[in-house]
C-alpha cells in the first residue's frame, strides 16, 4: 500500500526535493568570483587611478622645478629670451612648460582651467631678507624664482573638499649682474614672494 505522500509527486516529495536542491545550491560555488571581484575591483581600480595621479602630481613638480631652475640662470646673467617676441621673463619661464595643464591653456583633469604662477623675488645676500624694492638688488644678492600650481587629486571622486595640494618648484642663485631685463612686477598668478629665503 503505497500512500500519497511518499508519491515523488506528493507533498512529501516535494517538500524534499526542494529541500535538496537548496542545499545543492549553497554548496555550488558557481558566481562567487564574480562576486569577490565585485567586492575587490573599486578598491583596486582606486589605488590604480591613484598611483596614476600620484605620478602625474610628481611629473609637474619635476617639471615646475626644471622651470624654476632654469628661469633663476636667466635671471641671475639679466638675460631675458623672451623680449624678442615682447614677454616678459616670468611668461617666457611658463611657456617653457611641458604641460598645457600647466600653461593653463586646457582644463585637463584640473576641477577648474587654470595655469601655473611664476615669481621672481630679490633677496638681500646680508640677512636673507626680501627686498620691498627690486630695483635696490645688487651683484651678489640672491634672485629666487618659485613656480607654483594648485593641483586637484582625482578629480572625478567624490571626496569631501575636494583636495588639492599647491606644489612648488624653486631655484635661488646669486645675482652675477642687475636686473634691468625683468621685474617682479611682472610676475604672474599674483602670489606674493615668502619673505625670507
Amino acid at each position: 500500500m503505497t500512500y500519497e505522500s511518499e508519491l515523488p509527486g506528493g507533498p512529501q516529495g516535494r517538500r524534499g526535493h526542494s529541500l535538496r536542491r537548496a542545499l545543492r545550491l549553497c554548496r555550488d560555488e558557481r558566481g562567487t568570483s564574480v562576486t569577490e571581484l565585485a567586492l575587490v575591483l573599486p578598491v583596486l581600480l582606486l589605488l590604480i587611478l591613484g598611483m596614476i595621479d600620484f605620478g602625474k602630481a610628481i611629473n609637474y613638480w619635476i617639471d615646475e622645478t626644471h622651470l624654476a631652475n632654469e628661469g633663476a640662470r636667466m635671471a641671475m646673467v639679466n638675460n631675458n629670451p623672451g623680449s624678442g617676441v615682447g614677454k616678459n621673463l616670468q611668461q617666457y619661464i611658463l611657456d617653457q612648460a611641458d604641460s598645457a595643464e600647466l600653461h593653463g591653456d586646457v582644463q585637463g583633469t584640473q576641477r577648474s582651467q587654470h595655469g601655473a604662477k611664476v615669481n621672481i623675488c630679490f633677496y638681500k645676500a646680508s640677512d636673507g631678507s626680501l627686498y620691498t624694492d627690486p630695483t635696490s638688488a645688487t651683484v651678489g644678492d640672491t634672485v629666487e624664482v618659485l613656480v607654483r600650481y594648485s593641483y586637484d587629486w582625482l578629480r572625478g571622486f567624490p571626496f569631501p573638499g575636494n583636495p588639492s595640494t599647491t606644489i612648488t618648484g624653486k631655484s635661488a642663485m646669486r645675482l652675477e649682474s642687475l636686473p634691468t631685463n625683468y621685474t617682479p612686477a611682472d610676475n604672474i598668478g599674483g602670489a606674493s614672494c615668502p619673505s625670507a629665503a
